[in-house]
């Protein structure tokens, strides 16, 4: 008896603790979504408009940083905690439900780039990112730890880079802060998040990973500048 009165100690103990964690990452996904206002967000994206005026004369070194910095500071933070769904098609954050794939071209579409961002979704993640970067920026890994995959590709330097996985695709972002992964994840807490590269469970089991570096493509980095 006095063992079973342990057993189901132990257990309480764990779900307890389970709860809390799961609480806690929910509770940081919440906090960084309620940094902006919602209703904000078409002003946002106007004065995304005005920067990319500014950038004209500037180096594709320097494009690529404000791009990852628009991307990442001025676009995402509105989207997080966004539900997920299969079939999601939403183009206002935070309001209805949305794809991995409509995640990734509709935040591309809104910081500026002149893309269709139906059937770029629709497409596989491979194709997609083939008709998004051209080949020089695209790098493949096949069976590869994350730990492999992280070294590998942060040799490649900051930035935005967009991954294609076994069924998922979102965003890596590599910057002075470390190492992350932005995506609308199909499974728990099913929203769009942002979490550790390397403690992301569908990056880490994805058996093939195909990555394409937005912010060193120079055609797609004036192609940007120039809509």
């Amino acid at each position: 008896m006095k063992e079973s009165l342990k057993v189901v100690l132990l257990l309480s103990i764990f779900f307890v603790l389970f709860f809390l964690v799961r609480k806690s990452t929910n509770n940081t996904i919440i906090e960084e979504q309620t940094k902006v206002d919602l209703k904000d967000y078409p002003q946002t994206l106007d004065s995304i408009k005005s920067i990319k005026k500014e950038l004209k004369d500037k180096s594709i070194n320097k494009i690529g940083e404000k791009f990852t910095s628009l991307l990442t500071d001025k676009i995402f933070p509105y989207w997080y905690g966004t539900d997920w769904d299969f079939n999601g098609t939403t183009q206002k954050p935070n309001e209805g439900k949305i794809a991995c794939g409509y995640f990734v071209t509709t935040t591309l579409r809104d910081i500026g780039l002149d893309i269709n961002r139906v059937k770029l979704a629709q497409c596989a993640s491979e194709q997609m990112i083939k008709k998004l970067v051209s080949e020089d920026n695209i790098y493949r890994f096949s069976n590869k730890s994350i730990e492999e995959f992280e070294t590998n590709l942060k040799q490649k330097g900051n930035g935005i880079y967009v991954v294609g996985l076994d069924n998922h695709t979102g965003f890596v972002l590599f910057s002075d802060e470390g190492s992350f992964f932005i995506h609308s994840s199909g499974i728990s807490p099913y929203k769009v998040v942002k979490e550790k590269l390397t403690e992301s469970i569908l990056i880490v089991k994805s058996k093939y990973r195909i990555v394409g570096k937005l912010s060193s493509d120079k055609e797609l980095l004036l192609n940007w500048i120039k809509k």
